[in-house]
């Protein structure tokens, strides 16, 4: 099997995974659970995260709720900042269940929950625990988090402001207040959040972090007064014509009005993407370097690429102005295809409707209430994330990537499945954004259901190494919808209502 499953260009980032030193104790006594627990959180913030685990585990033991409360937390910390996002949700709901009504475990529990990709059950924990404490700053930073990923910008910014006022030192309070700035196209602002941000992380291997934020914020400084993603056409939605060639949905548009791209529909991308010959050729300058996510061998699925900004793109009778882009040079050699230029109406701020039987693309700020066959709530964490059940067993976050081939699943996730050990595994050919994945592989007899009547029928599929995207995320990815199955439905991405819209097409 060939598939190209393009995955992900994310800009965002890094989750912090440092080396670890030895702590030898000559202590003889045991050393009481608050002692214990001072010891874990200073080993917490100078990043020696396994020795503050086994600290954390020993402050747990006591009658002391507060303590076994905050070591807990800890727990569930430490393990997602080592990316061992299962263990860290099972650790977070045995601190629930040891403390129901503290506010810190419940909303604890929620961050572990958002990090697996179960955004509704990870709201619903953050609600439980405001209503214990409604200033509880885990909390209030998952709720504030939460409305961002449903595109309700100024609630979001409104309590991620004040958590950030309570808490000025915490890092990843900062990074959502910057990713909700950039959202609403205050660039200036999100460049100050990064600063502030990048000042506020702990010392130690965090050298990868400090210079993701300092290109980012030179990045959204370089845009000084301009207004990025400024519309300049004045429609209230916008049709287009599209072209479906192999599994690409194509649509034509320009850069810097002098340049025809051929467009890619690709919500597997959280930026616009040119290739160095488009960039060249329309007069696109970089600006710095940053480094992306996807499947691929390349950097185990890391790879640095090129800033830019747009003076304006053009697609369809929609016409942008200062348009962050990344520009894939240097270019990948050797793939079944060469890369191209892409474009996600979601990182406009647009919701969108894909027809694949017309072959119509419709964008719009804001889309008519339309009655679907199948509604499924949404959130936006820098990709549309979907709730899907995987053979009956497993909930997981699934990206909806209209560029991808087909569907696939998380090597993580697969880990977890029981399936039939004598059936031989067939290597997949499988490139991403990153180059070829020599890990890919099919599994057969998997089932994926998103709700009643929406389900794919215990098909192979292939499974990839998603480490890098959901690290850069911040959320375990469980997997991909692609075009194989998204081409099925008319597919409908609602921002304003935060859900997907599926209407069945007739078989052809």
């Amino acid at each position: 099997m060939t598939a190209r499953l393009k995955t992900f260009g994310l800009i965002a980032a890094i989750a912090a995974i440092a080396a670890t030193v030895t702590v030898v104790s000559t202590a003889q006594e045991p050393r009481p659970a608050d002692v214990r627990l001072r010891e874990a959180e200073a080993l917490l913030s100078g990043l020696h995260y396994e020795e503050a685990l086994a600290a954390y585990r020993q402050a747990r033991v006591t009658e002391d709720a507060r303590v076994r409360v905050r070591a807990g937390a800890g727990i569930t910390r430490t393990l997602l900042r080592l990316g061992q996002f299962e263990d860290a949700e099972r650790e977070a709901n045995t601190a629930v269940t040891a403390d129901p009504t503290a506010a810190t475990a419940l909303a604890l529990h929620g961050d572990a929950l958002w990090a697996i990709g179960l955004f509704e059950d990870a709201e619903s924990r953050y609600d439980a625990a405001l209503r214990i404490d409604p200033n509880d700053p885990a909390a209030i930073h998952g709720r504030a988090r939460s409305l961002a990923a449903q595109f309700r910008l100024d609630d979001a910014l409104t309590l991620t402001t004040r958590v950030v006022a309570a808490v000025p030192s915490e890092p990843e309070y900062l990074y959502t207040l910057a990713l909700i700035h950039e959202r609403r196209g205050e660039f200036q602002a999100a460049a100050e959040a990064l600063d502030r941000y990048a000042w506020q992380l702990p010392p130690g291997d965090q050298t990868h972090l400090v210079k993701w934020a300092r290109a980012q914020q030179k990045f959204f400084e370089g845009f000084g007064r301009r207004t990025p993603l400024e519309v300049q056409s004045k429609a209230d939605s916008y049709v287009l014509p599209i072209r479906i060639v192999g599994s690409r949905v194509l649509v034509d548009g320009s850069v810097n009005g002098r340049t025809a791209v051929e467009f890619a529909l690709d919500t597997g991308t959280d930026q616009t993407i040119l290739t160095p010959a488009i960039a060249s050729k329309a007069n696109v300058k970089t600006t710095t370097a940053l480094q992306s996510a996807g499947v691929g061998s390349m950097g185990l699925g890391f790879r640095d690429l090129q800033l830019a900004r747009v003076e304006q793109l053009q697609i369809g009778g929609l016409r942008v102005r200062n348009v962050p882009a990344v520009v894939k040079d240097p270019a990948l050699v050797g793939m079944p295809r060469p890369e191209g230029a892409g474009f996600s109406p979601i990182a406009f701020g647009f919701s969108m409707v894909l027809d694949y039987e017309t072959r119509q693309l419709t964008i719009a700020r804001r889309l008519p209430k339309t009655e679907h066959a199948f509604t499924l709530p949404l959130r936006v964490h820098r990709l549309p994330i979907i709730r899907v059940m995987v053979n009956g067993t497993i909930p997981a976050g699934f990206a909806i990537d209209t560029a991808g081939d087909a569907n696939a699943l998380s090597r993580r996730l697969a880990r977890r499945l029981e399936f039939n050990k004598d059936v031989p595994i067939v290597a997949a050919r499988v490139y991403g954004s990153a180059g070829p994945d020599p890990t890919a592989f099919l599994l057969p007899f998997v089932r994926l259901d998103l709700a009643p009547g929406v389900r794919t029928l215990g098909e192979s599929i292939a499974v990839l190494n998603l480490d890098a995207p959901s690290g850069l995320l911040g959320v375990n990815l469980g997997g991909i919808l692609g075009h194989d199955f998204l081409r099925r439905y008319r597919l409908t991405i609602d921002l304003v209502r935060s859900e997907v819209g599926l209407d069945p097409l007739p078989i052809r």
